[in-house]
């Protein structure tokens, strides 16, 4: 990731197509804008300018062209912005994914080929926009729908193994690769027959042998696609192997699994037991690392089960915790080096039972009292996140 003093802070009017813009400086109005990105043209230049920016922050290592009239002015040595910025860029990101899924699976399903460089695409910018907005998109990736959990969890997975390669200090071309195979990780679940797929119970062993093959599949399938990478495959062939060999489809072990596979298998599980299903509840992610711990060493490589999760945080964004004076908030923004203290949405009273009027709260703020005593049970409270998240 590029340190703050490589970026470059301009006025709209010195943008030029094909600068990599990270963020937006300074505007004099207040409408939402996608700025992460490349500048595609000059219309596009007088459009923000015409919407009230005044000044950019761009990342000068990106720029595919750029005029040699062009003056750098020195960098804002200053933390990116904070707030709601970002969301409704991760929300069309979001959606676009989405909407090249379903399209993508649709073809598969009549036989067609497939291309899947405009999903590859939209992993270059989701991985982008974890670099400036990476807690917002967690936060956002803990709204899921009950029946839409292939999609769902796909999305997961791969904004999950990007923010979890960033941890790692992985290379961005690297976090690009895993991103599209968590969103492809899981294709070759169109071969499953719905009635497998959706079954509201424990799958019979008949049933979860045909279940196990969607990794055979998408393995398959991703093999003969071009624009298909070895870390791609990687992600979707191995994340159902396990560190002692019980895994499937091909019981590989030890050595036999990559970094990206180890990863891979983490991230999955994570996933898979957080999520809500239309025929039960998700766990909550502190339930969710115990498992991790548990296999940890045999199912899961330990080290990185332990680096999952001080990735995620001790109390991962989008939880929704007690605080000391009997409020409940949600976890916005998570704080590396007072783990315990992150910013947080203040949205309830727990012994109240009523709602508040709803705050941000900086727990390491000089000045504040309110520490976390745990975690809460947004269902305990009948508290639907999304309406605070979204």
């Amino acid at each position: 990731m590029p340190s703050l003093s490589a970026y470059v802070t301009l006025p709209v009017t010195a943008l030029r197509p094909g600068m990599f813009v990270v963020d937006i400086v300074r505007q004099s109005g207040t409408k939402e804008i996608a700025s992460c990105g490349y500048v595609r043209s000059d219309a596009q230049i007088r459009a923000l300018a015409q919407q009230g920016v005044q000044e950019v922050r761009i990342d000068p290592s990106r720029t595919r062209s750029l005029s040699p009239n062009v003056t750098l002015t020195s960098a804002a040595a200053e933390e990116p912005q904070r707030g709601e910025g970002g969301t409704l860029r991760i929300r069309r990101l979001y959606q676009e994914a989405r909407t090249l899924q379903v399209k993508l699976l649709s073809q598969l399903k009549q036989g067609e080929s497939i291309d899947v460089a405009p999903l590859a695409r939209v992993a270059e910018e989701m991985v982008d926009t974890m670099f400036t907005h990476g807690d917002a998109m967690l936060c956002l990736a803990r709204i899921r729908a009950k029946d839409a959990y292939l999609m769902e969890h796909s999305m997961n997975v791969a904004i999950l193994l990007a923010s979890f390669g960033r941890h790692l200090g992985l290379e961005r071309d690297t976090l690009k690769q895993l991103t599209l195979g968590g969103l492809l990780h899981d294709v070759g679940k169109i071969m499953t027959p719905n009635h497998i797929l959706n079954k509201p119970g424990k799958l019979t062993d008949a049933e979860f042998a045909i279940m196990r093959e969607h990794v055979v599949h998408s393995r398959e399938i991703l093999s003969q696609t071009a624009g298909i990478t070895p870390v791609m495959l990687e992600v979707a062939a191995n994340h159902h192997e396990r560190l002692d060999g019980s895994g499937y489809p091909l019981r590989l072990h030890g050595e036999q699994l990559s970094l990206y596979s180890r990863m891979s298998a983490i991230v999955d599980v994570y996933d898979a037991v957080t999520a809500d299903r239309v025929y039960k509840q998700g766990m909550e992610p502190t339930q969710a690392f115990r498992i991790l711990l548990k296999g940890a060493g045999s199912h899961f490589d330990a080290e990185l089960v332990h680096r999952f999760i001080k990735c995620l945080g001790v109390y991962p964004v989008g939880s929704l915790v007690r605080l000391s004076n009997q409020r409940l908030a949600i976890v916005m923004e998570r704080n590396e080096r007072e783990p315990l203290k992150p910013r947080v949405k203040v949205i309830y009273h727990a012994t109240a039972r009523h709602y508040l009027d709803v705050k941000m709260l900086d727990l390491a703020r000089p000045g504040v009292t309110e520490t976390i005593e745990g975690v809460a049970e947004p269902r305990d409270y009948g508290i639907q996140l999304e309406r605070f998240i979204a």
